[in-house]
């Protein structure tokens, strides 16, 4: 009985938010619903009145009332447009919504758009990372194009281990797709280097954890940090009666154990193809939380801090490591002349332990004993 009183009184405190939210707002969260019924005309009839109360698509906005939301109705309208086939629609929308705030999820669309040979679809639509790997990036590794900017990539990228999701609710069977489809969606973003699942599941029988996902953050950190990944990405994945399932995940640095960036996702039903849009939607979240940024080193303090040209505006945050290392000579061929490129030095690597709004501070973690870290190195995030 008390169980029923709380459910009663939750749906109550729901749809009084609901009644005091913003126009957009609401609009917004019955598209996002109508999308996942598959209700797609209705969900662009509810995007298209959310896009008439706020127009531009926004990454991270506070609901009036509420906590902090992606607002993407013009990308969303673009994909229930695709889906019902009007490809000249989706193609204004999604450009829109590109052209507003890129998002991964707009790009996987404009790029089904443009390999159908939509004529109004081009490159010049579709920055090849934002910020996931684009094709032409899996082709050279070596190099990643992010927004407008070419980055050579150094090193490795940030390691994680997915570890099992805590159960709250949810079947175990649904853990268990979960679990795997985090580590397929994680890979194909192509920003990470994910542990395998059958080496985790072999770390964990190890250390007799087995796949409960009860692990408070601290114990996942020092286990990460034993099998040497940057972060573990662990969370809980809770289930409704009547299907509805919600996923929290977070992102937690194995050498300080603290968060590093945390999101959740939310499916109105637990079939497979639910299941895997709002673990996709999940992973992109991660990605675009965790960009790569390059630049310079500004200033070399004592107690082993150093100062970067990047701060909060360029995406660098606390928590973030970064690689630091230098330009060599050119190298050149021996017969034409051509040069092929720079020899690249790996100094060590550093720890953001602050991030402003243009610079940030960071500790360096490791280094290597032959070389210095000195003003004008270069830095990458891992």
């Amino acid at each position: 009985m008390n169980r029923k009183f709380s459910l009663i009184i939750s749906i109550i405190l729901l749809g009084v938010t609901l009644l005091h939210a913003e126009d957009w707002f609401r609009l917004y969260a019955k598209g996002q619903l109508a999308m996942q019924d598959k209700k797609y005309e209705l969900a662009i009839s509810l995007f298209e009145k959310a896009i008439s109360e706020k127009e531009n698509d926004i990454e991270r906005i506070r609901t009036y009332g509420m906590h902090y939301i992606n607002y993407y109705p013009n990308r969303e309208a673009g994909i229930a447009y695709y889906l019902l086939g009007n490809k000249e629609k989706a193609a204004f929308y999604l450009s829109r919504s590109r052209k507003m705030a890129p998002s991964p999820r707009a790009i996987e669309y404009l790029k089904k758009l443009e390999s159908e040979s939509l004529p109004n679809v081009t490159k010049t639509d579709i920055p090849a990372v934002m910020p996931s790997v684009s094709t032409d990036n899996r082709e050279n590794p070596d190099k990643m194009i992010v927004g407008k900017k070419t980055i050579k990539l150094v090193g490795e990228r940030m390691s994680v281990a997915i570890f099992p999701f805590e159960n709250k609710g949810a079947s175990k069977d649904l853990g268990e797709i979960i679990l795997d489809k985090m580590i397929t969606a994680f890979f194909n973003q192509a920003r990470f280097k994910v542990i395998e699942r059958t080496q985790l599941d072999k770390i964990l029988e190890e250390q007799q954890l087995g796949l409960t996902g009860v692990l408070d953050a601290s114990s996942a950190a020092k286990l990460g940090k034993g099998i040497g990944v940057d972060a573990i990405i662990m969370g809980s994945v809770a289930a409704t009666p009547s299907g509805a399932i919600s996923i929290d995940s977070r992102a937690i640095d194995t050498e300080s154990a603290t968060i590093i960036v945390a999101h959740d996702a939310y499916s109105g039903s637990s079939d497979a193809l639910s299941v895997k849009n709002a673990v996709e939607n999940l992973a992109n979240k991660f990605t675009e939380s965790l960009p790569l940024v390059d630049g310079t080193v500004i200033q070399v303090n004592d107690g082993n801090t150093i100062l970067l040209d990047g701060g909060r505006m360029g995406g660098l945050k606390k928590g973030l490591k970064c690689i630091i290392y230098k330009e060599g000579p050119e190298l050149k061929h021996p017969l034409t002349g051509e040069v092929l490129g720079r020899k690249t030095i790996i100094l060590g690597e550093a720890l953001v332990i602050e991030s402003l709004e243009k610079y940030s501070t960071a500790k360096i973690i490791k280094t290597d004993s032959d070389q210095i870290i000195s003003m004008g190195d270069k830095f990458l995030t891992k």
